[in-house]
């Protein structure tokens, strides 16, 4: 077999599984944890406060969701957890969490369920204060994998492209061979 058809099946194969893992996969939800520390930036007199944010993989409605934070001192930490779309927190939807530590509270335990299926931006505004953050439910560990869609689509038809030329090519390599023979 020719490197040109080899690479051209190659890239076939990686289209195809690429577009599987990519629509397929993201599907798939296992249980997970999600652990921050922060803030992202060291305070000091200068920066007394920081807001930190993340998004968490869509979460089914009616999943359980359990939240740990705990600061390296009492009060200073606020947290909220908001149903969002593309990183965008969705207008007028119900919030997972929303909790601040007062001054005598340094951990916050909390257990909730997921009021609608979507993605979960989680904000934590820290002032004057470190914390860990632990999030545990189920989502998809793959829900990455989507934005390689793309490639696969692209992969598929180039080494399909390929492959085609490669076969004109030997055709066009035989008659000149029985041509000339």
């Amino acid at each position: 077999m020719r490197r040109l058809m080899a690479f051209g099946l190659l890239l076939v194969i990686v289209g195809v599984v690429v577009i599987f893992a990519s629509t397929v996969l993201p599907f798939v939800k296992l249980p997970q944890t999600f652990v921050k520390k922060g803030p992202s930036v060291k305070l000091n007199e200068n920066i007394t406060y920081w807001i930190d944010t993340w998004v968490l993989p869509p979460i089914d409605v009616g999943t359980p969701v359990s939240v740990d934070l705990e600061g390296a001192q009492p009060g200073g930490l606020t947290i909220a957890i908001l149903p969002s779309r593309g990183s965008e927190v969705i207008p007028g939807s119900r919030p997972l969490l929303t909790d601040a530590l007062n001054s005598t509270q340094q951990r916050l335990s909390i257990s909730k369920i997921a009021p609608v299926s979507s993605e979960y931006t989680v904000f934590i505004v820290c002032i004057r204060n470190n914390f860990t953050l632990k999030i545990d439910s189920k989502w998809s560990p793959f829900y990455t994998l989507r934005v390689y869609l793309y490639f696969g689509i692209g992969a598929l038809p180039v080494g399909l492209l390929v492959i085609y030329y490669e076969r004109i090519k030997e055709r066009q390599e035989r008659i000149i061979r029985e041509a000339q023979g």
